[in-house]
C-alpha cells in the first residue's frame, strides 16, 4: 500500500511539471514524446517492436485520466504464468542516416516479481548504453511487496550516437524456473522522453520548372516557386533569394512528437518579385532540414515589374477619311535593355468627342504594328495605344497621343439644281453627303446623238458643284449633262438627273448670240434697186465697209472701226471691246480697251510699226456671248538709203549705206537687195546683209560704163521667216556716172 501512494504522489507531481526539451545545436533536432510533447502527449515516435503472450504495452503519458499513466511496457495481471522470454517492446529508432547524441528522460518502474528485468537503453556503435535497468534476479522485492524505482524529473544521458532507445519487460525465469508468476504488476514507464538527433546530411532539393517565372519567362508581380525537398529528417522551412535579396518563405508543418519530425515533398513559395532587382536575376530556394542542414537550387528568373513607356502611333496613309474598314497603325519600340520584350498591345478606339469607346488588344512577338483595325461603324474616331510587354506589363496611362480614324462606306448623292436666268451658263450640282463630306467631283457635255463626252471645268462650293457651259466654243444644239461626285472617303456616284428627277437635258446656245465688224473704214460704190412712183430702178449708192486687212507703210498710223450688235441687229452700248496684238514672233498681247458707244460701234487707232494682227474681243457677260473680230495690218519694210559720191568716174567706187527702221531682225541679219532700174524693171545686183543694229554698207565700183549715164537705185527688203514685216524698199537715190564715149 504504501509503494502504491508514493508512486500516486509521484503521478501527480509530474501531471503538474512542465518538460522542456533541451536547445539542440546546429545539425542537431529534439524528438519529444510523452510528457516532452506538452501539447499532444504523443508516443507516435516510438514503434510496437514487440509484445508477446501475457504481456502489453500501453501509451497513456496524458497525466489526466484513470489507471497508470505514461508510456508503459510490462505484463498483464491475471492468473497463471507467464512463459520464460515474453517481453513487451517499444523502440525509438534514429531516423535513417542520423544518430541519437543524447536521451532525456524520466519515468518509474515497478516489480513484484524478480524474475522480470525492467530495462531502457540505447543501441549504438559501441554497444548498449543503460539509461534505466532494473536486472532481473537481483535486489528481490520482499514478498508481496512491490520494487519501485525512477526519476520524476528529466535526467540527460550521453548515448554516444546510439541508432536507437529500447524500452522493455521480459521474463527471464530462473534456472529451475522457466516462468514469471503474472499475478502483479510488473512494468516500466516512461514520464518524459527527449532524444537529441544528430544529422549533419543537407536535404535535397530541386526547382520545378511547371511555371513562367522558374522556366525563365519574363514576368511581373507575385509569383510562385513550387520546389520538392526530402531529407532524412524531412525539411522544415524553404526560402527563395532573388539576386542575392530574400523574398518569402515556406515552413512547412513540423511535429517534433514524430520520429521524422518535418514532411518531404513539394512545396510552394510565394515569391513577391517587387521587392527584387528588375532584369534578369538568379533565383535560389534553400531548404532547410530539421537539424538546420541547408542546401540550395538555382535558377535563373527575369523580372520587369514596369509597364511599357508612350510611343508615338501613326496611321498608315495618314489621317483622312477611307471606305474600308480597315486600319493598320504602326510605331517604333525603342531598345528595352535588359527587360521583358514588347508582346502586346493594347487600344481603345472613341467616337470623336465623346465616352462611346471600344478596347481590345493583339499579341505577338515585338509587335509594332495593329494591322486590320477595324471602327465599329461610320464617323470619326480616336484610337489610342498602349504597349504590353511579354511579363504582362501594360498601363492605360502611358498610351499614345490619339490618332483619329475616318470611315465613310456610304456614297455620295448628287443632283442637278434648276439653272438661273441670270446665270444660264452656271451649272449647279447638289452633293448630299452626311458622314465625310464633299471631296469634288466633275461634271461632263455631250451633244446628243454623239455619244463623246467633254469634262467640263469644274469647282467645289460647300456641297455643291460648280462648272460652266461655254457656249461660245460648242456648236448650237440640243446636250445632255451628267456629273460624278466623289467624297472625302472615295465613295463615288453619279447622276444625269434634276432633282425633280427629271434628265438633265439644255439647249445651247444658253446665252444671246452677238456679232462684231471690225476694219479699216473704207467707202464703195454700190449698185441697188429701188421702187419710187410705182416703178423699180437701179441707183449707185456710196456705202461704208469695213476691209479686215490693210497694207501700210511703216510707221504709218492707221484708223480701225468697228460695230458690238446682238443677232437682231441692235447695238451694245457701254460694252468694252478689249485689243490684243500679235506679231509673227510674239504672242498676243493686251494693248488697249475701247468702249462701244449708243449704236455699238468703236474705234481705234493703231500705227504701222510691225506686220501685226489686231484682235478685238468682247468678252461676254453671265448673259450674252462673246463675240470678236480680227484686223491684220500689213506693215512693208523700210530702210535709209545714201551714196558716198552722187557723182563719180568710171572706174571709180561709191559705198552705199543705210539702217533697217523696225526690228526685230533676224538672227543672222536682214538681208538687202541692192537694185538698179533698168528698162525692163528693179534687177538686183548685190545682197548685203545688215548688222544686228540694222546698220549695213556696200562698196560698189563702176566699171563698164561709157558716156554718161544716170542710174536710179534703192534697196529692196524682202519679207523673211521671222521678220515681222512686208516686202518693201527705201527712197530710190540717182548716180551719175561719166565714162568715155561710147564708140
Amino acid at each position: 500500500m504504501r509503494a502504491h501512494r508514493a508512486i500516486v504522489a509521484l503521478t501527480a507531481a509530474l501531471a503538474t511539471f512542465a518538460v522542456s526539451a533541451p536547445a539542440a545545436s546546429a545539425g542537431e533536432f529534439t524528438i519529444n514524446a510523452c510528457q516532452a510533447d506538452r501539447a499532444n502527449f504523443a508516443t507516435t515516435a516510438f514503434d510496437d517492436f514487440a509484445t508477446t503472450r501475457g504481456m502489453r504495452w500501453k501509451r497513456a503519458c496524458n497525466p489526466q485520466g484513470p489507471g497508470l499513466r505514461g508510456l508503459l511496457t510490462g505484463n498483464v495481471v491475471r492468473s497463471g504464468r507467464v512463459a520464460r522470454g515474453a517481453r513487451s517492446v517499444l523502440i525509438l529508432n534514429a531516423p535513417p542516416g542520423t544518430a541519437i547524441a543524447r536521451y532525456r528522460w524520466s519515468g518509474h518502474a515497478q516489480r513484484r516479481d524478480c524474475r522480470y528485468a525492467l530495462q531502457i537503453y540505447a543501441e549504438g556503435p559501441g554497444g548498449a548504453v543503460p539509461i534505466k535497468n532494473v536486472p532481473a534476479n537481483r535486489r528481490c522485492p520482499k514478498p508481496k511487496r512491490a520494487q519501485a524505482a525512477g526519476w520524476p524529473r528529466p535526467r540527460t544521458y550521453d548515448v554516444g550516437g546510439a541508432s536507437r532507445i529500447v524500452q522493455r519487460v521480459i521474463c527471464t525465469g530462473r534456472p529451475n524456473r522457466r516462468f514469471c508468476s503474472a499475478r502483479g504488476l510488473n512494468y516500466i514507464r516512461t514520464f518524459t522522453a527527449q532524444a537529441t538527433v544528430v544529422d549533419n546530411s543537407p536535404p535535397a532539393v530541386s526547382i520545378a520548372t511547371d511555371n513562367p517565372f522558374t522556366r525563365g519567362e519574363w514576368v511581373r508581380g507575385d509569383q510562385t516557386v513550387n520546389y520538392h525537398a526530402a531529407d532524412n529528417a524531412g525539411v522544415r522551412e524553404a526560402r527563395s533569394t532573388v539576386g542575392g535579396i530574400a523574398l518569402d518563405r515556406h515552413p512547412r508543418p513540423c511535429d517534433y512528437a514524430q520520429r521524422i519530425p518535418c514532411p518531404n515533398g513539394p512545396g510552394s513559395i510565394r515569391a513577391a518579385t517587387a521587392r527584387a532587382l528588375e532584369g534578369t536575376q538568379q533565383l535560389s530556394v534553400v531548404a532547410e532540414d530539421a537539424a538546420g542542414n541547408t542546401a540550395a537550387a538555382t535558377g535563373t528568373v527575369r523580372i520587369d515589374n514596369t509597364p511599357p513607356g508612350a510611343v508615338a502611333v501613326g496611321v498608315d496613309g495618314g489621317e483622312g477619311w477611307r471606305n474600308s474598314n480597315a486600319f493598320d497603325l504602326g510605331w517604333s519600340n525603342p531598345s528595352e535593355g535588359d527587360r521583358a520584350p514588347i508582346a502586346a498591345a493594347h487600344y481603345r478606339v472613341c467616337r470623336a468627342g465623346t465616352s462611346d469607346c471600344q478596347a481590345g488588344s493583339r499579341s505577338a512577338a515585338d509587335i509594332a504594328r495593329i494591322g486590320g483595325l477595324a471602327v465599329p461603324a461610320a464617323g470619326e474616331w480616336d484610337v489610342r495605344v498602349w504597349r504590353g510587354d511579354a511579363a504582362g506589363n501594360a498601363a492605360p496611362g502611358n498610351a499614345s497621343v490619339p490618332v483619329r480614324l475616318r470611315f465613310d462606306p456610304e456614297p455620295p448623292v448628287p443632283a442637278f439644281e434648276p439653272q438661273a436666268a441670270s446665270d444660264p451658263t452656271r451649272v449647279s450640282v447638289m452633293v448630299t453627303d452626311r458622314v465625310s463630306g464633299l471631296a469634288g467631283g466633275t461634271v461632263e457635255i455631250s451633244r446628243q446623238g454623239s455619244g463623246i463626252w467633254q469634262t467640263l471645268d469644274t469647282g467645289q462650293e460647300g456641297s455643291r458643284l460648280v462648272a460652266r457651259v461655254d457656249d461660245s466654243a460648242l456648236p448650237a444644239g440640243t446636250y445632255l449633262l451628267r456629273a460624278t461626285a466623289h467624297d472625302q472617303a472615295g465613295n463615288q456616284a453619279g447622276t444625269d438627273r434634276r432633282v425633280d428627277g427629271q434628265p438633265m437635258v439644255v439647249e445651247l446656245p444658253l446665252r444671246v448670240q452677238t456679232r462684231m465688224d471690225a476694219g479699216k473704214a473704207a467707202t464703195k460704190r454700190v449698185r441697188r434697186t429701188v421702187g419710187r412712183g410705182g416703178k423699180r430702178r437701179k441707183v449707185w449708192r456710196r456705202v461704208q465697209v469695213l476691209r479686215p486687212k490693210v497694207t501700210v507703210r511703216f510707221g504709218r498710223p492707221v484708223r480701225l472701226a468697228g460695230r458690238l450688235a446682238n443677232s437682231d441687229g441692235q447695238p451694245l452700248a457701254g460694252a468694252p471691246v478689249y485689243v490684243y496684238s500679235r506679231t509673227p514672233v510674239s504672242e498676243p498681247q493686251l494693248v488697249a480697251t475701247v468702249q462701244t458707244d449708243q449704236r455699238g460701234r468703236f474705234a481705234y487707232r493703231a500705227r504701222a510699226t510691225s506686220t501685226r494682227l489686231l484682235q478685238f474681243v468682247y468678252a461676254g457677260s453671265a448673259t450674252i456671248l462673246p463675240a470678236d473680230a480680227a484686223v491684220e495690218i500689213r506693215a512693208r519694210a523700210r530702210s535709209t538709203l545714201k551714196a558716198s559720191d552722187r557723182r563719180v568716174l568710171n572706174g571709180r567706187s561709191v559705198t552705199f549705206s543705210g539702217r533697217v527702221r523696225g526690228g526685230p531682225l533676224p538672227a543672222e541679219g536682214k538681208l538687202i537687195e541692192m537694185q538698179v532700174r533698168l528698162s525692163g524693171g528693179w534687177e538686183t545686183f548685190r545682197t548685203p546683209r545688215a548688222d544686228p543694229d540694222g546698220r549695213w554698207r556696200l562698196r560698189y565700183r563702176f566699171a563698164r560704163t561709157c558716156g554718161t549715164q544716170h542710174f536710179r537705185l534703192r534697196a529692196r527688203l524682202p519679207k523673211e521667216a521671222g521678220y515681222p514685216y512686208e516686202t518693201g524698199a527705201s527712197p530710190t537715190v540717182t548716180v551719175k556716172v561719166r565714162g568715155r564715149p561710147c564708140s
